[in-house]
């Protein structure tokens, strides 16, 4: 579960660290949301450019851009079909550019097998 004005981490390689969420989907008065979901929010931690790309016409994001992430991982504990919890340190998240593409190539860590969405359980290393 995941209110608004909580912060995620993101999880793959794209230059930014942590967003600070400020709208949930499915709904204007939606409260809670949870793996699986989409949520729009700002980036607030953001690395600077590798030297690789100097020269080059590479879009990468700022602090305070508007970015659409999905939500992968949750600190709050969900249980799946055989009884089994599953529970995360961090929030986190993966940036998508429009409604199921994927901004980066590379995700990193595990995710639950309550999102039972087959293109980021491909993607994803390790199914919890």
């Amino acid at each position: 579960m995941l209110i608004k004005e909580s912060w995620l981490y993101v999880s793959d390689n794209t230059n930014v660290c942590w967003t600070k969420t400020f709208h949930l989907y499915k709904g204007f008065n939606r409260r809670v949301t949870k793996p699986g979901l989409f949520v729009k929010g700002s980036s607030r931690v953001v690395e600077p450019p590798r030297l690789e790309y100097k020269g080059f016409k590479y879009k990468y994001s700022v602090k305070g851009d508007i970015v659409r992430s999905w939500l992968v991982r949750s600190v709050f504990r969900t249980s799946s079909f055989d009884n089994a919890t599953v529970k995360f340190k961090t929030n986190s998240s993966i940036l998508i550019v429009k409604k199921y593409n994927i901004k980066s190539k590379f995700l990193n860590g595990p995710i639950s097998s309550n999102v039972r969405i087959k293109k980021l359980q491909s993607m994803f290393n390790t199914i919890l």
